[in-house]
């Protein structure tokens, strides 16, 4: 009778264990799908005429936003335009007479685009450009990045190498290294560097991560896709664009991804205005800038 009652008493116990188990498991993908449906982008609006465009940044001291115009590929109709942040383009040739600029970054009075093969430096009121760095190994240069030391870094696609400009103005190789695999976004975020890769392989690239200080190189995630654009979103998360795809991912730092939103093929190099709730998203072939509401 006793072996009756212990048989009992264990089944119970099981039982309670699994109907917990499965409310804690409801629970989490209560929590997962709420903290999805407050990441979902909602539509705003587009700035239209807007040749090519590759890539925008957001200036908090000026409340304007910088974007780059690749132009119709012929020399120098290229440009850097300031648009509002209503979507009304202020200036389509603030910075002019580039060829195929991509990447930007901004300091408190300048600015930095990569133009092919050189990286170029630009007063950030006025637009007229200071100075022009490059070096007889670069071949394809693209996103550009500072660090906290105002050191600014670009990275060149085709070669998998990383250059930087100094604060004293020395511009020369940082890191080659294969393992890059075709950089494109960059992102430093303390002592780490993040790497958006292009991809060598038929699929694309993945995330990678940089130790600024060792200069080692780490795989965050698998393969994702054609990588361009790389922000922050919080303190847990990035957002990245898969070129490629139309698709933008959140990833964590461990490299799980989560994909918010597809558009058309030729995203580029991203904004997040994380005060304003505002994603930015070039597109390149569309020659257009995409407004998103993203919490």
């Amino acid at each position: 009778m006793k072996s009756i009652f212990t048989i009992l008493l264990v089944s119970l116990l099981i039982v309670s264990c699994k109907n917990e188990t499965k409310a804690e498991n409801e629970t989490k993908k209560e929590i997962a799908k709420t903290e999805t449906q407050n990441s979902e982008p909602t539509f705003i609006s587009e700035t239209l005429e807007l040749t090519h465009c590759e890539s925008a940044v957001y200036d908090k001291e000026n409340e304007v936003i910088y974007a780059s115009l690749i132009g119709n590929s012929e020399a120098e109709d290229g440009s850097v335009a300031t648009i509002s942040l209503d979507g009304k383009i202020i200036n389509k040739t603030f910075v002019a007479n580039l060829n195929d600029p991509k990447g930007i970054a901004i300091t408190k009075d300048k600015l930095y685009v990569s133009d092919v093969t050189q990286l170029v430096e630009a007063d950030l009121i006025t637009g007229k450009i200071l100075n022009k760095y490059s070096l007889p190994s670069i071949a394809f240069l693209n996103d550009v990045t500072i660090d906290n030391s105002g050191n600014v870094y670009v990275s060149d696609t085709r070669t998998s190498e990383i250059y930087r400009l100094d604060s004293e103005g020395n511009f020369q190789l940082w890191l080659a290294d294969k393992v890059l695999d075709n950089p494109n976004g960059l992102l430093v975020q303390g002592n780490t560097m993040y790497v958006a890769s292009w991809g060598s392989a038929p699929e694309g690239g993945r995330l990678s991560k940089i130790d600024m200080n060792t200069k080692s190189v780490d795989s965050i995630s698998s393969i994702i896709g054609n990588l361009d654009g790389i922000r922050p979103y919080d303190d847990k998360h990035m957002i990245i664009s898969d070129w490629k795809s139309g698709n933008i991912h959140l990833i964590d730092y461990d490299g799980n991804t989560e994909k918010i939103l597809t558009v058309g093929q030729s995203v580029g190099d991203i904004a997040y205005i994380k005060e304003k709730e505002l994603l930015l998203l070039p597109m390149n072939k569309q020659s257009r800038l995409l407004f998103y509401k993203l919490k």
